[in-house]
């Protein structure tokens, strides 16, 4: 599966971080569903809970909820995902009013593809233990606030799966 980023996505992110408590959860909910897609092998349908009613006006269109009246739009055409839209219900509403006539050609000109994650679990636990605590402080002071809450998020979401 190729997953696709509108460009616009992270400033919607931001907005809504910025927006009080309810709406950054939001963003971390829609920045963890994001992180999964990129997990190779990922069913778009199993990465975050779709909306009971799904989204009839544009055919192809999942939106996912993310909590508080909060929703992600997402495009699947084919085996290419494109995460489009990330906002409130009303914003999402009037995001696919505005956006109903868009061809695929059109989406995938907005969008930059998500290089998708192969590493598998055994792999990613390989590389962890060979790297000793010095390495790893000196990673982690390298980490900016943005990467900080994706992994820590994505580690959240983990725990819970489990």
């Amino acid at each position: 599966m190729q997953v696709h980023i509108d460009a616009k996505i992270e400033k919607h992110l931001q907005t809504l971080r910025r927006s009080g408590k309810k709406a950054a959860l939001a963003a971390q909910r829609a920045e963890a569903i994001i992180e999964r897609m990129r997990a190779s092998g990922i069913i778009p349908e199993r990465v975050g809970n779709i909306t009971k009613h799904g989204e009839l006006r544009i055919k192809g269109v999942m939106k996912y909820d993310l909590g508080n009246g909060y929703r992600l739009i997402t495009y699947k055409q084919g085996k290419r995902l494109f995460v489009l839209y990330a906002g409130s219900h009303d914003g999402c509403h009037q995001w696919i009013e505005n956006n109903r006539e868009l061809t695929v050609d059109q989406i995938q000109e907005r969008c930059a593809e998500l290089p998708v994650c192969t590493e598998t679990q055994e792999e990613r636990s390989e590389t962890s233990e060979a790297m000793d605590t010095e390495e790893m402080d000196d990673l982690l002071t390298e980490l900016t606030e943005k990467e900080l809450r994706r992994l820590f998020c994505g580690l959240v979401e983990t725990r819970r799966a489990e």
